[in-house]
């Protein structure tokens, strides 16, 4: 199995932070926190304590939470043509995100999320519309880029990303929530694959989680880490396997943290990390974001991320 470690600078403190590219359809997330769902027959309003209107999950807050940790980030993709993809775009460029090749067309993806004490509740979801494929300067977008970060949301985009990060010797990691068209694809020419326990059932329906991750690498990944919600996460990379216990927090919104373990993922491995301590700072963070409400805001700082990581409290 070829090693994922890149070939950058070994720390942080490099000259030239590291650059770390996500490639996606953007979409918007609407999230409120509430102390309990609508009831069946309710007329009125459910009294919400926060509400929070930023990117949604994917590639978006990947690059945020990336950026936390001393990373630079490009995005590339669509997003919406209407004042909801506006939205996304402005969030990106005001943290500091290349949105240069960010293509505006359609209407924007976007979930109402409801945050209560006994879980999150996706209330609707809208998927976006858009006029066709997306046409972007790979080379461009890609120039320096020192990870690639692809989440399902655009798949023919995605895979033509992907192939020319190949070509470049650039690092794919791949994290995808859910079987589409072109999904296996993708899968193949990531080198790392960050996946759900859902889907690594429907991926690799074994009731023993290591088999899963030997068949999910058998796919083309040269590594491959189950995340396992509050179970915290498993990896195989080299043959070696690596079990990460989670974190703990209290949770109140737990809808960024699949996007926060990508771009943290990233960020260790820009950083040069072995494989085992990557997925440790990709779970530390991916727990720190379920404490606040929406994805956005929620993404820690990495002082927060590297002290949880030192003490586990």
């Amino acid at each position: 199995m070829r090693s994922i470690d890149p070939r950058r600078p070994a720390t942080f403190a490099a000259v030239q932070r590291p650059l770390v590219v996500g490639v996606g359809h953007v979409g918007v997330a609407l999230t409120a926190a509430a102390e309990n769902l609508p009831e069946p027959d309710a007329t009125g309003p459910v009294a919400a304590t926060a509400v929070a209107a930023s990117p949604a999950p994917g590639v978006a807050v990947a690059l945020s939470a990336a950026m936390a940790l001393g990373c630079r980030a490009r995005l590339g993709g669509l997003v919406g043509a209407d004042p909801l993809g506006a939205l996304a775009r402005t969030c990106a460029a005001r943290i500091g995100i290349d949105v240069e090749h960010l293509r505006p067309r359609g209407g924007a993806p976007c979930e109402v999320i409801l945050a209560t004490p006994h879980g999150t509740h996706t209330l609707l979801h809208y998927p976006g519309h858009d006029d066709g494929g997306v046409e972007l300067d790979l080379n461009a977008l890609l120039a320096g880029a020192g990870a690639l970060l692809v989440d399902g949301s655009a798949v023919p985009a995605q895979i033509a990303a992907a192939e020319r990060a190949r070509e470049l010797a650039i690092p794919v990691i791949v994290d995808v929530t859910e079987v589409a068209d072109g999904i296996g694809e993708l899968i193949g020419l990531g080198d790392v694959l960050l996946s759900s326990e859902r889907l690594a059932a429907e991926l690799a329906p074994r009731a023993d989680l290591r088999t899963a991750l030997g068949e999910l690498a058998a796919m083309g990944p040269r590594a491959v880490v189950i995340t396992l919600g509050a179970a915290g996460a498993i990896g195989l990379h080299d043959g070696q396997l690596v079990e990460c216990p989670s974190f703990p927090v209290r949770v109140v919104d737990a809808t960024g943290a699949g996007a926060v373990f990508h771009g943290a993922f990233a960020a260790g491995l820009l950083g040069a990390l072995p494989f085992a301590r990557c997925v440790e700072l990709a779970a530390a963070a991916a727990a720190l974001t379920c404490r606040l409400v929406g994805p956005w805001d929620a993404v820690p700082g990495r002082d927060e991320v590297m002290a949880l990581v030192k003490t586990r409290r």
